[in-house]
């Protein structure tokens, strides 16, 4: 991927972690305010997608934008959101991002 895709590719995920951060703090309809945050960092996310796809392939703009939002968003939750990190999701994790890496690596040499 070339430097324009990474960055979108950045901010696509920045917009995933925004929308799924304020579908937290919505907490179902308790803060409905949050709702424009969460239509915001969604809406984002999939423009950005969008852009995206138009240049690689499908498999790999999902994998490496999905991955990548996933794990930080483990990290959010447990930071931001106090939420239990245990070994095990640690382990999760970093498997992911192994997988993203080998997904990414794959990509240079096909």
């Amino acid at each position: 991927m070339n430097t324009n895709a990474w960055i979108l590719m950045a901010l696509a995920i920045t917009g995933e972690i925004a929308g799924t951060s304020f579908l937290k703090l919505a907490n179902g309809w308790e803060r409905p305010w949050a709702w424009v945050g969460v239509g915001a960092g969604f809406g984002l996310a999939m423009l950005l997608l969008g852009q995206l796809l138009k240049k690689l392939d499908v498999s790999v703009v999902y994998a490496i934008w999905s991955g990548v939002a996933i794990a930080l968003i483990a990290v959010v939750g447990a930071v931001v959101f106090g939420e239990a990190m245990s070994w095990r999701r640690a382990a999760g994790l970093v498997a992911t991002i192994i997988g993203i890496v080998l997904l990414q690596l794959d990509t240079r040499t096909a």
